[in-house]
Formats: structure tokens, C-alpha cells, sequence
């Protein structure tokens, strides 16, 4: 008997010495990923629950609830499990005043680039065939005809121009957000938000027609 309560004092001596030493050790909450998150990607509450880690500065900013994140982009790629800092997160960015936001698919976009950032769209097809009826600059012209070039020659001996197959449709359009499938993953639409013109543009074009993002 006197064995067993030997035991036992020790066994509670041990966990309060233990429990003095954990309250020392300052902590605090923080927000963890429950599971994997791609860059560009727009949080909710759910992508995140709340630990307890040892306090530190580098911490001192980081979001402590999951209402925090609501509908922030994610500007890194972050595995669950990864604490969640200000660095990896930035707000959901407004549309510019004067222009409308809508649903683009995209066939490519520059690599890095994140919601928030200005971008141009491009179309591979010339800019007459989708609009007839204006002349858009951004098109490269054709070369006029001549008799004679600077050079002294004649045009059949030199290599003809050929037309621009490319229009860019949409200038200094700004990315709201990427997509996201129901897995979880990155569509290959995003949400833009553009001048109305451009967006009727946009709509009228054939499913088949590839939309190029290009940074600015």
C-alpha cells in the first residue's frame, strides 16, 4: 500500500513540476491550414482552424481567427498544416471605379501573377474579324503597298508583311480572384474586372477563341 502511494505522490509531484514549466512558456493562437492551399486561391473560415504555438515577434501580426482570413487571397502555396502569416495573405482587391466584373477563361497567364494585379488580354485572331466595325490600335497595322522600296527595290523582291493575328481586347484589366474548383483547385477562369466595352467584347467571342493573359 505505502508502494502505491509513493507512486502516486510522485506521479503528481512530476505533473505539477511539468505544469509549472508549461505555464512559463508563453503561447498564443495562430491559424493553421487543414489542407492544402494554391496560390491565388480566396479563403474562407473553414480552410483554417485555431492552435496554440510558443509566442514569438515574427507571430506578432499573424490572424488569430478564422473570420480574419474570410475571403483573403492566398499570395504562396501553403500545405495544411502551414501557419498562416500576413506575408501569405492580402485582402480581396475592389474594382477599379467605371469598370464591371466578370467570369474570363483563360488559356494562359503569366507565371507569379497574383489578384490585385493589372493585366492585358489577348485574343489570337486579328481584330477586325470580331470587331469590323472599329479600329483598334492596339492591333499591328498592315504595311501599305509601294512601287518602290527605300532600298531601290521593287515589292516582288522582297518577303511580304503579314497581318497581325493577335488583339489585345482588354487593357490595364485588374484580376479580382482565380477560380476555384470543387476540389479545391484552380480553375482556369478568373474574375476580372474591366471597362464594360471590353467585356461585351469578351462575351461575344466564340467558347473556342483562347483568352492570353500578359502581364503589365
Amino acid at each position: 500500500m505505502r508502494r502505491v502511494a509513493r507512486t502516486l505522490l510522485i506521479a503528481i509531484a512530476v505533473f505539477s513540476i511539468l505544469q509549472c514549466v508549461t505555464a512559463t512558456v508563453a503561447t498564443q493562437p495562430m491559424l493553421s491550414t487543414t489542407g492544402d492551399i494554391t496560390r491565388g486561391q480566396r479563403l474562407t473560415a473553414n480552410d483554417v482552424t485555431v492552435i496554440t504555438v510558443p509566442a514569438h515577434t515574427s507571430f506578432a501580426n499573424a490572424p488569430t481567427e478564422p473570420k480574419h482570413i474570410e475571403s483573403r487571397i492566398a499570395l504562396v502555396d501553403m500545405p495544411a498544416g502551414t501557419l498562416v502569416l500576413p506575408s501569405h495573405i492580402r485582402g480581396t482587391p475592389v474594382a477599379p471605379e467605371g469598370t464591371t466584373v466578370i467570369e474570363t477563361r483563360l488559356a494562359s497567364k503569366p507565371e507569379g501573377v497574383d489578384a490585385g494585379d493589372e493585366i492585358d488580354l489577348i485574343i489570337g485572331q486579328a481584330c477586325a474579324s470580331i470587331m469590323p466595325d472599329t479600329s483598334d490600335a492596339s492591333e499591328t497595322p498592315e504595311t501599305p503597298e509601294s512601287s518602290e522600296t527605300p532600298d531601290g527595290q521593287h515589292p516582288q523582291d522582297t518577303a511580304p508583311t503579314t497581318p497581325s493575328r493577335q488583339c489585345t481586347i482588354a487593357t490595364q484589366a485588374t484580376l479580382i480572384a482565380f477560380s476555384q474548383r470543387a476540389d479545391g483547385t484552380t480553375a482556369d477562369s478568373a474574375s476580372i474586372a474591366m471597362r464594360p466595352e471590353e467585356a461585351l467584347t469578351i462575351m461575344s467571342l466564340p467558347d473556342s477563341l483562347p483568352v492570353i493573359a500578359t502581364r503589365r
